[in-house]
């Protein structure tokens, strides 16, 4: 053996034992910490510990610390995520492996799909900022790309205060954001944080107004009560507001109150205020959860000092006996008379508002409102118990697909194809590799990359192999049939594996979320496997070759 391919060998040895050190915080054993709460009951105790039974994980317990153990798919996201949703369960977090400090390792990120979580995308509604603009004006691309940024910044934070884990938050063209949020452990409380716009105004009524608005109603519907479909309520509100023909600084809204029987607000009648706002959302500096005169939920507040001014001027002796309106996104919750001069800078947000309510609506005032309003056009949700069966299936498909491909090169091309199935482990290690030190988020299409990719790497092998048969058939020694074989067989190898990479290119440039995983894992492979087939394949057969007695190749 030659200096030079001593050098290899060591090359190899080196970048083999690097791959798999890389791929050991993502199929290594791993360990996981489970804190339970303070109040948790010992059934709740038991309940997370028969979740891992003992012929498959370790655990140790001290006080209320579980840390479970266990290898591979064992321990993943979607387990921790599942972990997290038990009873009495305080937090879960999968504790770094040492791979992770040593050489700077990472374990591959599971998507959605793979470890549960919540799926949303939001459109931009600007309709209510240009029927408000005074010259009713539509907003250029430019300024509706503005304000989706900045809705998509204060979501972000929102989303930050529930402590979800690598969420992705990115704008899709100027009026549309994608929000992936993995492991959430409260959906419905997190979806209503970031729908809401959070918008408080305080408002003056015009109570003559409002008494036209409730004759008009009594004379034109005769239901029983107003509709609960929205686009009802907005058409009796058009034709309202077009009968009495409201001066230009007044505008017509609902005034929503609790049903008892169902626990939803629902609109009870219609109220006329006034369009200049007294006291806005921004004017208020802190806000806190307390309770109304009546023991009811409500958000105190404390005003900036601009609005501490707006807000004794608005309730000055000037104002009193006027109802003062609170509207939150563009619904009257409350319309309390004025009777006193508030000088103190705070006040009190209330409206039969529910316990979430107010914590939604104090979250969101600490924020912002948001800048537009924003509907839900497409919802996901995945559970994790879903997400683990995906990653078990993916793993068993891999497993199949590696095994199948390494059965029928054996039987095909005996010792060659053993080499070539050897060649294939190799290339799935160094996928998986590079996956993890990437921190790659892995997801179902992703899987079905890799697999693919395993199926196309024996066809590198099978040019040359098929290459070298010529070549021996011609009468050339088996060392020149090697070297003829990869060299002649290269050209070919690079044109079909050059024109699949173009194609996940562009998959990966103009597709989005899963087709880009797909592209991505896609092109990992081809590159690995082009490194496996073409270096270390023919250094194996470099190394058989130098035996000058060998006559003919198991091919």
């Amino acid at each position: 053996m030659t200096r030079g391919m001593i050098y290899k060998l060591i090359f190899i040895l080196l970048l083999v034992g690097f791959a798999i050190v890389l791929i050991l915080p993502t199929v290594g054993d791993k360990t996981m910490r489970i804190t339970m709460s303070g109040d948790a009951t010992a059934e709740e105790i038991e309940a997370v510990k028969k979740r891992f039974p003992a012929d498959q994980y370790r655990m140790e317990q001290k006080d209320l610390a579980i840390s479970v153990s266990a290898g591979g798919q064992g321990i993943t996201d979607a387990v921790m995520n599942e972990v997290r949703a038990f009873p009495g369960v305080a937090t879960a977090v999968i504790l770094k492996h040492w791979a992770e400090d040593a050489v700077m390792a990472k374990k591959i990120n599971l998507g959605l799909d793979l470890q549960g979580g919540m799926h949303l995308v939001m459109q931009s509604d600007f309709k209510r900022i240009e029927s408000r603009s005074l010259d009713k004006k539509k907003l250029s691309d430019k300024d509706k790309s503005d304000l989706t940024q900045q809705a998509l910044e204060l979501i972000r934070n929102r989303i930050d205060k529930f402590g979800v884990s690598e969420p992705s938050i990115r704008p899709r063209g100027n009026d549309t954001i994608e929000i992936q949020l993995p492991g959430v452990k409260e959906p419905r409380a997190v979806k209503k944080a970031i729908g809401t716009t959070g918008r408080v105004e305080y408002r003056l009524v015009d109570d003559e107004g409002s008494a036209k608005a409730a004759e008009w109603l009594k004379n034109n519907y005769k239901g029983a009560a107003l509709p609960e479909d929205t686009e009802t309520q907005d058409k009796i509100l058009a034709d309202m507001a077009a009968d009495l023909r409201l001066p230009g600084d007044r505008e017509l809204l609902y005034f929503w109150n609790r049903k008892k029987d169902t626990n939803k607000i629902i609109p009870v009648y219609p109220i006329v205020i006034m369009r200049d706002v007294a006291l806005a959302g921004n004017d208020i500096s802190k806000a806190s959860i307390d309770q109304d005169d009546y023991g009811l939920p409500a958000v105190r507040f404390t005003t900036t000092a601009e609005g501490a001014t707006k807000l004794a001027d608005v309730s000055s002796k000037k104002n009193w006996g006027k109802r003062l309106a609170i509207v939150i996104d563009d619904k009257v919750r409350s319309a309390p008379s004025l009777k006193e001069q508030l000088t103190t800078g705070s006040g009190i947000i209330s409206g039969s508002f529910t316990q979430e309510e107010v914590t939604t609506l104090t979250r969101i005032i600490k924020e912002g409102a948001l800048p537009v309003d924003l509907n839900i056009i497409e919802e996901r949700t995945v559970g994790p118990s879903l997400g683990q069966d995906s990653i078990e299936s993916g793993i068993k498909a891999a497993i199949l697909g590696i095994a199948a491909v390494m059965i029928f090169m054996t039987m095909y091309y005996k010792l060659a194809g053993v080499i070539a199935g050897i060649g294939l482990v190799l290339n799935t290690i160094f996928q998986v590799a590079i996956l993890s030190w990437l921190g790659f988020t892995l997801t179902l299409p992703g899987i079905a990359g890799i697999i693919l990719s395993i199926g196309m790497a024996v066809d590198a092998n099978v040019l040359i192999y098929e290459r070298m048969k010529e070549e021996l058939r011609t009468g050339k020694s088996v060392r020149m049939s090697v070297s003829l074989g990869f060299d002649r067989a290269f050209w070919a190898i690079f044109d079909s594996n050059l024109t699949t990479l173009i194609s996940a290119f562009v998959l990966a440039q103009f597709g989005t979320g899963p087709i880009k995983g797909f592209a991505v894992t896609l092109t990992i492979g081809l590159l690995s496997s082009m490194l496996v087939a073409l270096y270390i394949t023919r250094f194996v057969y470099e190394i058989i070759s130098l035996n000058k007695n060998i006559k003919k190749l198991s091919i």
